[in-house]
This record gives C-alpha cells, structure tokens and sequence, in this order.
C-alpha cells in the first residue's frame, strides 16, 4: 500500500475592492452558499460572510479559489496560521 505524502500549500488571500475574493491554499470547499462559505486552508478553516457570493473558478489540484459577491467578514478558525494565537496574545507574550 503506498502513502501520499500531500505538501501543503502556502495560503493566501487576496480581498479586491471587497467584491472578490482570490484565495490560494484551499484544500477543500466543505460549503458554499450565497451569505456564507466554509474552505479548509493549508492555514486552517476559513468563514467568509456575505452577500450575493458564488464560485467564480476553483482548481482543486491547483488549490485556487475565486469567490466573487459583496464580502462582509472573514474568520479563520483552528489551523496553525498563527500558532492559534491572536494579535495581541502574540504581541505581549
């Protein structure tokens, strides 16, 4: 039985005039609705909340997403982007 050794790829996120969202890393769109998408990131997971929003292109082999729509708010949640930590408890250890 052959293991996959999966590399990671490097996240980024790109956020155009609030309108359009260019996201790399993504390793899974686990949902996407018109107010809300739920993406698993090389980062962690990732809630983009909005209005009107759908998936303008998405590569899975390539890990590129495109999501286009009115966008609110951005959350990562878990992941090891930051070590989990936020601004501030990084800031002043």
């Amino acid at each position: 039985m052959a293991t996959e050794n999966k590399v990671k790829k490097p996240h980024s996120l790109q956020l155009d005039m609030r309108n359009r969202a260019i996201l790399t890393g993504v390793e899974e769109v686990i949902s996407m609705t018109e107010p809300a998408a739920q993406i698993m990131t090389s980062a962690g997971g990732l809630r983009i909340e909005g209005a009107g929003m759908h998936i303008a292109k998405y590569n899975a082999e390539e890990g590129m997403l495109v999501i286009e729509g009115t966008v609110n708010k951005l959350q990562y949640t878990g992941g090891d982007g930051a070590g989990g930590k936020g601004l501030f408890k990084r800031m002043f250890k």
